[in-house]
């Protein structure tokens, strides 16, 4: 089982679309998804290393605003979707639930700037803790960037931090249940 926690910024129901929160009305959470998905697309560029392309500095914004404003999601997310990779256009048929759970899924630990302090692990058990600090310590952050007001660039450190944390949940769910997913293996001791 994937985690995915989303610090109230959108939710999804029982069909897994996404729905309103205590927080947040149904048009900003379908633009917080979108939002989501983009910052998932902006992470497989930069480790492709390939340019943003001009969609995302330009379109973007004014997609987000609309939908926010009540214009039809489903068409949004289309246009979203087709100007991602192609390993994120590819879940375009998939409810909004199973894109972020595929989404997170392909996000590896590993990838991310404190993946040196795995090594320092020596079995599985102690690779597990040293995420789960960290990723307490990502959750923190995350929630200190939700309490501030919302600019451009806090929004995208709060997105960016929501996926750090829920990449290292997943990681340290799966180090427990011993799936070896991982593109480096535990540290030796020494």
């Amino acid at each position: 089982m994937c985690f995915l926690y989303m610090l109230n910024l959108l939710d999804f129901d029982s069909q897994g679309k996404v729905k309103e929160t205590k927080e947040t009305s149904l048009p900003q959470a379908q633009s917080n998804f979108l939002y989501l998905v983009c910052k998932f697309n902006q992470n497989f560029l930069k480790e492709k290393g390939l340019p943003v392309p001009e969609f995302f500095k330009e379109e973007l914004s004014s997609v987000l605003e609309n939908v926010e404003k009540g214009q039809d999601f489903a068409t949004a997310k289309k246009t979203v979707l087709s100007n991602c990779l192609p390993q994120v256009s590819a879940l375009a048929n998939q409810n909004e639930k199973d894109i972020i759970l595929a989404l997170v899924k392909s996000t590896s630990a590993y990838d991310l700037e404190f993946a040196d302090k795995f090594k320092e692990a020596k079995n599985h058990l102690q690779l597990e803790y040293i995420m789960t600090v960290i990723s307490s310590k990502v959750l923190s952050k995350a929630e200190q960037l939700k309490s501030q007001p919302q600019t451009k660039e806090s929004k995208s450190k709060l997105f960016k931090e929501l996926i750090k944390y829920n990449a290292l949940v997943n990681a340290a769910e799966n180090v427990r249940e011993d799936v070896n997913t991982f593109k480096q293996p535990v540290g030796k001791a020494g």
